[in-house]
């Protein structure tokens, strides 16, 4: 049967990223006594689908239907921001102005209705663009307090400018304040879920393309050669301290471009045809741009860049706590360094400064007081901590009821965003990471009704136990699919060659062929995937604009043990001795391959030995990384497990790509970096070598790398440095990106097992008494919208369950109710 037809158009949201995504204008007043936010209420009518379902692939008939995502909008438009009061530094409305108003009754003539999404869709978008601008902002009982007390700066003084103020929308509703949401894991969260940290660009629901978070605008001109950035006025770190464009300068000017510190860009920042480094121009106390040569069209979809866009990724960042942070450069703090570097036990001060931003390293608050006006010359001197632009910061003096480490996120007083409705975020107070010594003891618990909400640990094999227990631990199972197509694929690294006789079979494209035809995808599909993939080559949905076509989807992906034995038969192989493995050719025994993978991997990783030994393969596995060693110069292993739902459907999204060795890569790391570093490092295209050769003995052609035995990673090479100065959609962009899925298709390069699984973080649960968890949104959504019915949690109510939700999930006809 076919799957489920995706209501889906990547042209539009390809053509939407190359659009300003800015940001929702809004005027803020506040009562005197906060209030909760008005009651919930149901969601508005679905929006009619933005673009024509297309035809998707014949699945297996095993396959059970998988929803899939509808086309985002375009990019959101700027409304006309509300006249705000007079003030001074860009504070909203005074105390005065506001006193005694309701909010609910401020907004009586607006009432937020979230849209309600059809089948596999994605939200439009990660911010109300469609909202009106509210009239007054409220904030948490909890914040409320804090500042009669003069703890913290009022509500006026902690949020940016009215029409700077970032708005999302909700997935349900307007949510309540209050209680602690809860994540049992068996590692730290904190990273990937990007709570405390700052991140200027985000990515859209489908993940196609960049978005402005952090940032107020982002946006590009007609060539792609200058992106324009504008920061939110009036942002406060957690702290207090105000957040300003010196924060953008010192990271960029004294951190990204400092050539002591970082002595080289990663591609996305540099010019593709010039291999310039950006320059950075500071136009006003709020705007920024970053220009290249050339066009640089990845800029704006790379996944890479929304980590250099926040404080995550120092010194490689475009935001830093400047304040914090120049204590530990040499330019600013000379005097102390010596005794920094004693202190912190590092040899230099770039290992100082790359060591000081460990995000997870320093929590908490500050030591000593700071100050909430700007001072250009003012740098703190306390107990080192990483201040917050997120919707919590870390705090290390919480403790933890039962078992368990815990990893305290509380609530960022000075959180720039707010609701639909003017209620600043986050409605939880804080977010808890309870961790456990080991995954199974993770999902047990969770199971158990111990996690709020989480994307980790879970495994798609398991989905049947989840399932069975959902009602017991009050939870419902979400799925967030992806148009990836690129899970379970399996590497084969072309440059191998400590052992010669299966370095060579590596580069032998019938042998390739031959492995993929030994492997049942059908049944694993069943055994591993509860049968949600669709079996196929390693390519995005048919409804993408860079699907190559039925034909390569599919090709050798059938199971045929007969053929693949007549293909090992045609290199040579046969099982002399009657074990039921092929003779290595060289005498030392039978044929054996060895496979890698972790807790993610490992189920896969032992599916896929027993299938190749089927096959007369002897292969050997280890619980080890799934990448170890494929992507060293020389490598010293071959294979390598992936598994993604996070992205794939563009080439040019990320360096670390699935179609080109564009980086050291497992397909080929020594000519990725010949390409990475422009000829400095990795292998040179000196042609033929005899220490690469194929089964049959030949080898590379004149003028192209040693270990391509198919003369074709150039060609692939030029087509992604090609495609790095053409926007999404020109054609002749798209005609490339067809190529490549296509022949990695043909000639198995990359070996795919299925698509669509959500085999990597696409699972989740969450408590049925928590809200605005999205449907569907690649990666995570704005958690800081996430809430509990009647602002009552589970943390410290144990026994709580929801009144009004019970267990839904992703596979119910009503879970798009």
């Amino acid at each position: 049967m076919k799957d489920r037809i995706w209501k889906y158009s990547l042209a539009a949201a390809f053509a939407a990223a190359v659009l300003a995504v800015v940001g929702i204008a809004c005027a803020a007043e506040e009562p005197d006594d906060p209030v909760q936010p008005a009651a919930a209420r149901a969601a508005a009518p679905a929006a009619e689908a933005a673009y024509p379902a297309g035809d998707t692939p014949e699945a297996p008939s095993q396959v059970q239907q998988q929803p899939a995502p509808a086309a985002p909008a375009m990019a959101p438009q700027l409304p006309q921001p509300a006249q705000a009061a007079a003030s001074v530094g860009g504070s909203t409305a005074g105390p005065a102005a506001r006193t005694g108003e309701d909010p609910a009754m401020a907004m009586e003539e607006y009432m937020y209705m979230a849209p309600k999404l059809e089948p596999g869709a994605y939200p439009p978008t990660r911010f109300c663009d469609h909202c009106p601008t509210p009239k007054s902002f409220n904030e948490s009982p909890a914040s409320a307090s804090l500042a009669r007390q003069g703890a913290i700066l009022p509500l006026e003084d902690r949020l940016a400018v009215p029409e700077d103020v970032l708005i999302y929308m909700p997935g349900d509703e307007i949510g309540q304040y209050g209680g602690q949401l809860r994540a049992t894991t068996s590692g730290n969260i904190e990273l990937i879920e990007g709570m405390t940290m700052m991140s200027g660009l985000g990515g859209s629901p489908d993940s196609i393309f960049n978005v402005p978070v952090g940032f107020k605008t982002f946006e590009t001109n007609d060539d792609a050669t200058v992106f324009t950035f504008e920061i939110r006025r009036g942002m406060r770190w957690h702290s207090g301290y105000p957040f300003t464009m010196e924060d953008v300068r010192f990271a960029l000017e004294e951190q990204m471009l400092n050539k002591e510190l970082m002595p080289g860009l990663p591609a996305v920042l540099k010019s593709p045809i010039t291999g310039n480094d950006m320059r950075i121009n500071f136009v006003d106390d709020s705007t920024f741009t970053v220009n290249f040569d050339d066009p640089n069209w990845s800029f704006a979809e790379s996944s890479a860049v929304r980590v250099f866009a926040g404080i995550k990724g120092c010194p490689r960042c475009f935001v830093s706590p400047s304040h914090v942070q120049k204590r530990f450069h040499i330019k600013y703090n000379a005097s102390e360094i010596p005794a920094l570097l004693e202190e912190y036990d590092q040899p230099n001060w770039t290992k100082l400064i790359t060591t000081i931003r460990c995000v997870i390293c320093y929590n908490g608050h500050p030591s000593e007081a700071i100050p909430q006006e700007f001072d250009p010359n003012y740098i703190y001197k306390g107990t080192h901590y990483i201040p917050s632009l997120g919707g919590w910061y870390m705090d290390s003096g919480a403790t933890q009821q039962g078992g368990g480490d815990l990893i305290a996120h509380v609530r960022n007083h000075y959180f720039y965003a707010a609701d639909p409705e003017g209620n600043q975020l986050p409605y939880a107070e804080g977010f808890l990471n309870i961790k456990t010594g080991s995954r199974e003891v993770a999902v047990f618990r969770t199971m158990n009704g111990e996690s709020d909400y989480t994307r980790h640990d879970l495994a798609t094999e398991e989905m049947p136990l989840y399932l069975a227990n959902s009602e017991k631990g009050d939870y419902s199972v979400l799925m967030h699919v992806s148009p990836d197509g690129a899970d379970t694929t399996i590497v084969a690294n072309q440059e191998y060659v400590e052992d010669p006789e299966v370095g060579s079979l590596l580069r032998t494209k019938d042998f390739r062929i031959a492995l993929s035809l030994a492997w049942d995808r059908v049944a694993f599909n069943e055994a591993l995937s509860a049968g949600l993939g669709v079996p196929q080559n390693m390519m995005p949905h048919s409804s993408t604009p860079y699907f190559p076509g039925e034909e390569y989807r599919v090709v050798d992906t059938e199971y045929d043990l007969d053929r693949a034995k007549s293909l090992m038969e045609k290199l040579g192989y046969s099982d002399g001795n009657g074990d039921g493995y092929y003779d290595r050719k060289d005498g030392s025994g039978p044929l054996t391959l060895r496979l890698h993978g972790n807790w993610i991997f490992w189920p896969y990783t032992q599916w896929v030995a027993e299938d190749w030994k089927k096959l007369g393969i002897n292969v050997t596995i280890k619980e080890a990384s799934p990448t170890g060693g494929t992507n060293m110069i020389p490598p010293t292993e071959y294979f390598y497990f992936f598994t993604s739902n996070e992205g794939g459907t563009n080439p040019w999204a990320n360096m670390w790509n699935r179609v080109a060795p564009t980086t050291k890569d497992g397909q080929g790391p020594g000519m990725g970096q010949y390409f990475a570093t422009r000829g400095e490092e990795g292998m040179a295209p000196t042609g033929p070598d005899p220490q690469y050769t194929d089964a049959y003995g030949n080898m590379a052609p004149d003028g192209t790398y040693p270990a391509d035995i198919d003369g074709k990673m150039q060609r692939y090479q030029e087509i992604i440095a090609d495609g790095l100065t053409r926007a999404l959609l020109d054609p002749v962009r798209v005609d490339a990106a067809k190529e490549l899925f296509a022949d990695n298709a043909e000639s198995k390069y990359k070996i795919g097992g299925l698509g669509f699984t959500g085999n990597f973080r696409a699972l989740k649960l969450r408590r049925n008494n928590v809200r605005n968890v999205q449907k569907n949104w690649v990666g995570s959504g704005p958690i800081e919208a996430y809430y509990f019915e009647d602002g009552i949690d589970n943390y410290n109510n144990p026994g709580n369950r929801s009144k009004r939700y019970s267990s839904v999930n992703f596979l119910d006809p009503g879970y798009w109710d």
